[in-house]
């Protein structure tokens, strides 16, 4: 595999930047991990290397391109993405909208919520303006990476899921430091808003861009 190692660092060392810094992802993870708890936001962290993977492989191998040449389709995947993260915030955020305080004045199991599944997090890439506009941006910066496509799929891939768990895992350390504050059951349902605003955030970007 004729790979330049110049390159790939540079491109490890955007990988890390783009990873760490604040945006839909992270701070979602941060409110499942405060929410939900570190385990169980597990899943939430794999789904977004495996969706983010998936996509930027597909975007190298023309994806974008193709998208370009067919804007119905953009319009197929902007309306169809808006829906479905409008349908996920309702979820998050219906517990919380209809929670009735219990004696201890707690979040009970059936108005806690839940967190993402790895099909979720993963789907959630797909639609997602941060990893879409990544995802573009580094298929062109590092061309350079390797001549054949499926060599820079395959790089830039396993980069990033190598590297972008590491940073959500910090964020999600972070929602996790606040668990303990979550035994009262405002600050249950303060989480579970924050997260489905989030996810409304992110679709009124989608709606707002006007590549979409």
């Amino acid at each position: 595999m004729s790979i330049d190692l110049a390159v790939l660092i540079a491109f490890a060392n955007f990988a890390f930047v783009a990873s760490i810094t604040p945006g839909p992802n992270n701070l979602m993870v941060m409110a499942s991990g405060a929410a939900f708890g570190m385990r169980a936001t597990v899943p939430h962290i794999a789904g977004i290397a495996l969706g983010f993977a998936v996509m930027l492989s597909a975007v190298v191998f023309g994806l974008g391109a193709i998208l370009e040449q067919f804007p119905v389709l953009w319009a197929i995947l902007k309306w169809g993405g808006v829906i479905w993260l409008c349908y996920l915030a309702w979820q998050l955020a219906r517990p919380a909208l209809f929670w009735r305080p219990t004696n201890d004045n707690a979040l009970t199991d059936t108005t806690k919520g839940r967190p993402m599944t790895i099909i979720e997090a993963a789907l959630f890439q797909w639609v997602n303006p941060k990893s879409w506009a990544m995802a573009l941006a580094v298929t062109v910066a590092y061309a350079d990476l390797a001549t054949a496509a499926w060599q820079r799929a395959v790089s830039m891939s396993l980069v990033f899921v190598l590297i972008a768990p590491l940073c959500n895992a910090a964020w999600l350390v972070a929602g996790s430091a606040l668990r303990s504050l979550l035994s009262d059951a405002v600050w249950g349902r303060l989480a579970l808003l924050l997260m489905a605003a989030l996810i409304v955030l992110s679709a009124l970007l989608i709606v707002l861009d006007g590549r979409w």
